[in-house]
Parts: structure tokens; C-alpha cells; sequence
């Protein structure tokens, strides 16, 4: 049986009790208001509290959870933490940068239902500078999600609503996803799989729950479907064979803008087939992996596979692009330009990217990033890149 879940996201703007310096929800050590580089620019006047309004009976929610989009942010900055109303103070995970990696991360923290107010719920960010020039991170998104219990009256339309993930696999290279049945409520599907393959969410984690959200919306899950019958082809051609995977699926509703439905775990695997596909990582990693200023930076990655032998190859990296400037090929595989970046809009961009095995070498692979903006540039986040071979 699944669950019904509401989601309240976090709206800047002074109409929603949100006044802000700076475009971006900002997070700053102490020591930013006396800095004299940083204190008078917009982003060190921020404080770090959003308000997020709930309108709940408290008494009819199974749980709560705060979910977050966060970038690292500086590397170096450390003891990233999140306190609710001022009763309960929580840990943001650590996935890297207070050993001054460029990191980015989405966090979910089960919060006690106590810790919420029905009304608006203060939630203050804080940090510590660490080993960083300025302790600082941007949280770019912010949700409160709650449990409903069977009983809640917003669910009287609903409440028999059940529906779980079936699945089939086709030539060992496809799997289709699909809902026990059918309903003329439903809206859209978003499939999420758990699997070994990519960490592309940035919490260390290569056997996950896999994707994120950027600007509120699923990116780098199994796929949605917003057309009956909601079915959806999975590739699994580039991921190794391995047991214990999972599916699940959040089905939103017509008419009903902040209600869910997650599914019960469906298990799936992916069984042993001729072609065999292998996972290769970088050990030699830059600490940060950035460049700016035309500070080139260099990782590698060995191959133990003749490329006449590969018959599919593809790169996985995420990058925060804060522009290339003036460098027309900012990140090459052994001397060949891969495109990588987007328009430099300081966003999160996963890219997953087939490469021709002619441009691989067996043993070791040299990748090369360059930027020449004054500041950020561009930055590989971790887990840094990884080539997915199929031979």
C-alpha cells in the first residue's frame, strides 16, 4: 500500500514572508558581516531563514520531511545544519565539501511533527566557515512534505486510490514500467528507480535511489509520463547487471495541486547478458575540481578495455556552470572536446553523453577543464566524471 503525501515549497517574496537581498536563497558563516571583501555585496545581507506556511492539522500526519536543493556551496564550508522554529536543530548530510570539494546535494530530513507549526513554519540555515574563503551555500529550493493519514479529510475523494509499479523486461535491455491500473484521476507519473549505477545526486551513494529535482521538477529519474496508459520504456543497455533494484512511482492528480501518491517498492534486477557494461572512475580528482581565471584542471581515468573492443561508451558528469568566458572547448577527453556546459546561468547540469570509443585510449585517459571567467567558472561536482563502457 502507498501513501498520501502534500507538498508545501518554500516562495520567495515579501508576499509570502520571504524579503530578500539576492535572487538566490543565500547562506553565510559569521564571519561574512565583517568581511571586507564580502560584507557589503547582496548576498552576505542575507540570513538564512525562509518561512514555509503549512495549513495542517498537525493531529492527521504520519511524518514529516524537509527536502532540500542544495549547492555545496564554497568549498571548505562546513557544519551545514537546519533548525526548525527554533525547537529542533538537524544535520545536513556532509558529502564532500568541508574537504573542499565542489558538491551539490538534495537531502531529505525526517523531521518530528512537533518540530511544525500549522501556520507559517520558520526554518533557519546556518553554517561554519571551515576551511573555506567564505563559508556560504545556496539553498535553491526548499520543501516541507507531510504524511497524510488514511483518515484526513482532504483524502475523502481519494482515499481508496491504490495503485503499485509492474514491470516487464524486454531482451535484457529494456524495462517497462507501468500501474496496476487505471484511473481517470491521474495526471502524471514520475518513475524513480534504485540502482547501481551514477551517484549524479551527489550523496556518495552509487547503489540509490537515483535523480534529483531542479526548479521543483523531477531530472535524471527513470522518466514521467504526463499520457494514458502511463506507461514508460526504461534503457537499462548501459547499466550493469546487478539484483536488488527497485522502482516506485509518485502519481499526481488532476484538480489537486499539492497532493501525491507514492507507490508501494516494486523489485526488479537486471539478469546476465552477453554484453557486459562497466563503471570507470576518476581516483586522481582535483580538491576543488573548478576552474576559473585559466587555472586548467586535470583528472584521469583507466580503462582496462582495448577501445576496438568497446561497443558503446558514454560519459556521466555534473557540473555547476558558471560560464566558460572566452573558452570555446572548456573540457576535453584526451585532447577532443566534449560538450559539457550550458549558457553559464549558474545552474546544476547533469549531462549523460555517448562518446566514441576511437577518442578512448586502454590505460590512462587524460580529462582537461579550463575557464577564463574572473570568478566561479565552471565546477565539476562530485562524484567527478565516470565512463560507462559496454563491451
Amino acid at each position: 500500500m502507498g501513501k498520501f503525501l502534500r507538498t508545501y515549497w518554500y516562495k520567495q517574496g515579501i508576499e509570502y514572508a520571504n524579503p530578500f537581498f539576492n535572487s538566490r536563497f543565500r547562506v553565510n558563516s559569521f564571519e561574512a558581516s565583517l568581511h571586507p571583501d564580502f560584507m557589503y555585496r547582496s548576498e552576505a545581507r542575507e540570513n538564512g531563514m525562509m518561512q514555509i506556511p503549512i495549513d495542517e492539522d498537525l493531529n492527521l500526519l504520519d511524518e514529516a520531511k524537509l527536502y532540500l536543493e542544495i549547492w555545496g556551496g564554497h568549498p571548505g564550508t562546513a557544519n551545514k545544519k537546519v533548525t526548525i522554529n527554533g525547537r529542533s536543530t538537524y544535520s545536513i548530510p556532509e558529502v564532500g565539501t568541508a574537504r573542499n570539494n565542489c558538491t551539490h546535494q538534495y537531502p531529505i530530513i525526517p523531521l518530528k511533527i512537533t518540530d511544525l507549526v500549522n501556520g507559517y513554519n520558520a526554518i533557519q540555515f546556518s553554517c561554519d566557515q571551515g576551511n573555506s574563503f567564505w563559508g556560504h551555500f545556496i539553498v535553491d529550493n526548499a520543501c516541507l512534505i507531510t504524511n497524510l493519514k488514511a483518515n484526513h479529510p482532504d483524502l475523502r475523494n481519494i482515499n481508496d486510490f491504490n495503485v503499485s509499479v509492474i514491470s516487464e523486461i524486454i531482451n535484457n535491455e529494456c524495462i517497462k514500467l507501468g500501474l496496476s491500473s487505471q484511473s481517470d484521476i491521474i495526471s502524471k507519473v514520475d518513475y524513480w528507480g534504485y540502482y547501481y549505477g551514477y551517484d549524479e545526486n551527489g550523496n556518495l551513494e552509487n547503489k540509490d535511489w537515483h535523480g534529483f529535482t531542479k526548479e521543483k521538477e523531477p531530472s535524471a529519474i527513470i522518466g514521467s509520463i504526463a499520457k494514458y496508459p502511463f506507461d514508460i520504456s526504461w534503457d537499462i543497455s548501459m547499466l550493469p547487471e546487478q539484483d536488488d533494484m527497485k522502482a516506485m512511482a509518485v502519481v499526481h492528480f488532476k484538480g489537486i495541486e499539492n497532493i501525491v501518491y507514492l507507490t508501494s517498492i516494486t523489485n526488479l534486477n537486471i539478469p546476465q547478458r552477453e554484453n557486459k557494461v562497466k563503471i570507470y572512475t576518476s581516483k586522481d580528482i582535483p580538491i576543488p575540481f573548478w576552474s576559473r581565471a585559466n587555472n586548467e584542471k586535470k583528472c584521469t581515468i583507466d580503462i582496462d578495455t582495448d577501445p576496438k573492443q568497446i561497443k558503446r561508451a558514454e560519459l556521466h558528469v555534473i557540473i555547476w556552470d558558471g560560464g566558460s568566458g572566452n573558452i570555446e572547448n572548456p573540457f576535453k577527453i584526451n585532447g577532443h572536446s566534449i560538450a559539457i556546459t550550458g549558457e553559464g546561468n549558474h545552474d546544476v547540469i547533469y549531462r549523460k553523453l555517448d562518446i566514441n570509443p576511437n577518442l578512448l585510449k586502454k590505460g590512462v585517459n587524460e580529462i582537461t577543464l579550463i575557464s577564463d571567467t574572473e570568478h566561479h567558472g565552471i565546477e565539476v561536482l562530485l562524484p567527478g566524471p565516470s565512463l560507462f563502457i559496454k563491451t
